[in-house]
């Protein structure tokens, strides 16, 4: 299917398979961030600990980075339609597990299986509108695409506040049960069956070197946040053997004959520059998502509802600018909206950075605001970039092999950021955490959230009878709680720093390899039809 039928015309379903296709990433977006204004709950709940908890988040990110590639050759083989099908009712009923998981064990695991059932849907869902688009449409279909991830991206933590505010953690979860449910019987309703008509062999070798690599680097980041020392062996083992296994997959890749890593499209200056920004765009928008949570909800008061409104302007000045990104890379160039939509985030990231207690949450609204307009931006244009040199009969496997940097960005944004964030907050809190009794100081001196906890289970004698009247902690909790706050704040100018940082990177990427003009097409000698069938 190439956007057209026999006779030329363009598909009249072209806007309503868009809109489902666009549904489906919405859910699975959503699902990145709707448990961030549940941590503190999730916290309370099964007593998890700052990396228990980044690994709640990162198990769901990391499965879903590392098979999204395969699913998306899955796709050009088996039919992009069938595949959907499939991972859409795989997410549907795993999600009715986690929802009742007893423990962070259990949710890790369950959140884990939800990301391979998400990982089918970005390659498939491009590979399904990159055919039903004719090429002039194709652009404008693909920012609309991308506002999808922007709005899913923002409405998780508003969606998940409301659940959880009113029933429990576990709600979170549960509503993407009628939602995919919704989603699967649109798909069979409207969306076409396309698929490679030469699917080459599934390079199972590289699926195993892929997820293994990513995963022990993702461990070993998180372990490196919650550790005394960056150099011990269960940190610095686990990203040494990790960045071993991904050398091995390039090399691996270099001599396969249908790669899962497709190394001539990481050698295209479109995709890799593409695939960069849209990584380190997701990076920080995650990353920074999951640290600002603890600002809003711990430092602040607020409920995991209003914490999730507070996060809702994201979605407004994403969808503001990624409905617009279309005309403005006409106008200027992709480099220079991605370049601009990248320093938009960076002047977000600066301001989060100088949050205080004091500070009227009408700024962070605004900030929330600046940084939705930069991501939405920068998103459709990188995506449209990477996929102008993906020949459309390799269309799954290109535009997941992309879609994979994003999550990837996604993976190691909770967990750089939030490792990061926990190593500053323990060595500022120091030693100022002896105030408690020696059983509560390990978990205690990890996060605000943790930390605050344990002030008030010695207060309620959680941890023995008499505790909180005798010395060392009698009439130094309020010092503890000051020092917790202002460690925090400490660790949350770095973290912000950091972003920034990544951000300007982005720019300066985008600035350098990033077309200065419109995304050009693959020639007619790169292209192949698609077929389509009806199963």
């Amino acid at each position: 299917m190439t956007g057209t039928d026999s006779t030329g015309h363009v598909d009249p379903r072209r806007w309503v398979v868009l809109a489902v296709m666009s549904f489906c990433m919405f859910i699975v977006v959503m699902d990145n961030t709707i448990l961030v204004v549940a941590l503190k709950s999730i916290q309370q709940s099964l007593s998890a600990t700052n990396a228990q908890l980044q690994w709640t988040m990162d198990a769901y990110t990391l499965t879903y980075a590392a098979l999204m590639f395969t699913t998306g050759v899955l796709g050009d083989r088996l039919g992009h339609r069938n595949v959907l099908i499939l991972g859409m009712l795989f997410f549907t009923v795993v999600s009715l597990f986690g929802a009742w998981s007893g423990d962070t064990a259990q949710l890790t695991l369950w959140r884990a299986l939800m990301g391979v059932g998400a990982a089918v849907v970005p390659g498939c869902t491009m590979a399904v509108i990159t055919n039903a688009f004719p090429a002039a449409e194709r652009a404008k279909a693909i920012g609309l695409w991308s506002v999808s991830n922007g709005v899913g991206i923002a409405c998780g933590p508003v969606i998940g506040g409301a659940l959880v505010s009113k029933f429990w953690w576990g709600s979170a979860l549960l509503v993407n049960v009628p939602l995919a449910g919704v989603a699967v019987v649109a798909i069979l309703l409207v969306v076409p069956n396309t698929k490679d008509p030469r699917p080459g062999r599934l390079d199972l070798a590289g699926v195993v070197l892929s997820a293994s690599g990513v995963g022990l680097l993702v461990y070993g980041v998180i372990e490196g946040g919650e550790a005394a020392g960056w150099l011990r062996a269960p940190v610095f083992g686990p990203i040494a053997a990790g960045v071993a296994l991904l050398g091995v997959l390039v090399w691996h890749s270099r001599r396969a004959a249908n790669p899962a890593l497709d190394l001539l499209l990481l050698r295209t200056r479109e995709f890799a520059a593409g695939a960069g920004t849209m990584s380190m765009t997701f990076l920080l928008v995650n990353g920074a998502s999951f640290v600002l949570v603890f600002y809003v909800q711990v430092l602040r008061g607020f409920s995991p509802l209003q914490s999730g409104l507070l996060m809702l302007p994201v979605a407004v000045g994403a969808a503001l600018t990624g409905q617009r990104s279309e005309a403005l890379v006409h106008r200027f160039g992709a480099a220079a909206v991605v370049a601009a939509g990248s320093m938009a985030l960076c002047a977000g990231c600066v301001g989060f950075a100088l949050l205080s207690l004091q500070t009227s949450m009408w700024v962070f609204v605004v900030l929330q605001f600046v940084a939705g307009l930069g991501f939405g931006a920068t998103l459709a244009p990188s995506m449209a970039a990477a996929l102008s040199v993906v020949p459309k009969a390799r269309s799954g496997a290109g535009s997941a092999l992309a879609n994979t940097f994003r999550q990837l960005g996604t993976a190691l944004g909770v967990a750089v950021l939030g490792s990061l964030l926990g190593t500053v907050y323990r060595n500022r809190l120091g030693a100022r955490i002896d105030i408690l009794p020696p059983q509560a100081r390990g978990e205690a001196g990890n996060s605000i959230g943790s930390t605050l906890l344990a002030i008030g289970r010695v207060r309620a004698g959680g941890y023995g009878p008499g505790l909180a009247e005798s010395p060392p902690f009698a009439g130094r909790a309020p010092e503890l709680a000051t020092a917790a706050q202002d460690s925090f704040l400490t660790a949350l100018q770095v973290t912000m720093a950091v972003s920034a940082a990544v951000a300007a990177l982005a720019a300066l990427t985008a600035m350098l390899w990033l077309p200065k003009g419109e995304p050009r097409e693959p020639s007619s000698a790169e292209n192949a039809d698609v077929s389509v069938g009806a199963g």
